[in-house]
């Protein structure tokens, strides 16, 4: 990763504990961006069981093999690499520009990229490094802190895009296979594969709503992997790696995904106009 260690902003926010459901403390960690801390995931339903959409089990669990799918998809992921203001915003006068880092996916072939919004959250510029080494400059298209995702536009060839299939995260059962393509720690493209562990989890997103949905997975996820894919074996992304719930800090085998029909609904907004309308119930008194 090479950045977030020294990262006062960064150090700040990973010491943020909560209560984890079985009352041991954890550290909830995005799981890009340096080593920062963004969201506490809620309770999880009173039983405390995985929840599992009804379906097909052949149709969820058929397919490639994770092989397939890396040859499949590993062209559409990017690692997005991004400059956090100046040394007087980040750490006092002297200090220089921080970075941080995470990852990201081809959404179409008009050079939109797909990410976290907590991985390009005050950025002052953003660079994107394709699977043949290749890096480019990006901007913000938009970003939805309510449900962590971003858009960025990416100025390179249309050759270098290779846009990904979004898969129906309502048909997914738990126990299925997935596989999470990304850059933790730096280690650009590297993948790994695991399993639907459980659906319909919360989670907190950056601006305090909560992310309705979510994909819990055993599949490993680590401090870059955030913005990246999760793809069933048929290479169709189910949902945007996006934390993790950990008490040492890495992957113990709990992570959490933006689910794929919700990246439907707000990217194709953000795409658009750059902006997410949220329908909300609140009390004001007067």
């Amino acid at each position: 990763m090479g950045l977030g260690g020294t990262d006062e902003r960064m150090e700040r926010m990973r010491r943020t504990v909560v209560k984890a459901a079985a009352g041991a403390s954890a550290v909830v960690l995005a799981a890009g961006a340096g080593a920062a801390t963004y969201a506490a995931l809620e309770d999880s339903p009173s039983s405390g069981a995985a929840i599992a959409v009804a379906g097909s089990p052949a149709a969820a669990t058929s397919g490639g093999t994770v092989s397939d799918v890396y040859d499949g998809s590993n062209d559409s992921v990017v690692e997005i690499t991004v400059t956090l203001g100046s040394g007087a915003q980040q750490g006092g006068p002297g200090a220089g520009a921080s970075q941080a880092q995470g990852s990201g996916f081809v959404y179409d072939a008009n050079g939109h990229v797909v990410t976290n919004a907590h991985v390009v959250e005050n950025a002052t510029s953003i660079q994107v490094r394709f699977a043949n080494g290749k890096t480019y400059d990006a901007t913000v298209v938009g970003t939805d802190p309510s449900t962590d995702l971003a858009v960025i536009d990416v100025d390179a060839p249309s050759s270098a895009f290779h846009p990904v299939t979004l898969g129906d995260s309502s048909a997914l059962e738990v126990g299925q296979e997935v596989v999470a393509i990304g850059s933790p720690f730096g280690l650009e493209n590297t993948v790994t594969s695991g399993i639907v562990s459980a659906l319909d989890r919360s989670m907190q997103a950056p601006n305090g709503y909560t992310i309705n949905g979510a994909i819990q997975t055993d599949a490993a996820i680590n401090h870059g992997n955030s913005g990246g894919p999760l793809l069933d074996l048929h290479d169709r992304v189910i949902g945007v790696n996006s934390q993790i719930e950990s008490d040492s800090g890495g992957s113990d085998g709990v992570g959490f995904a933006v689910p794929s029909n919700t990246v439907k609904s707000i990217v194709s907004q953000l795409v658009v106009g750059g902006t997410v309308q949220h329908a909300y119930l609140g009390v004001g008194l007067t």
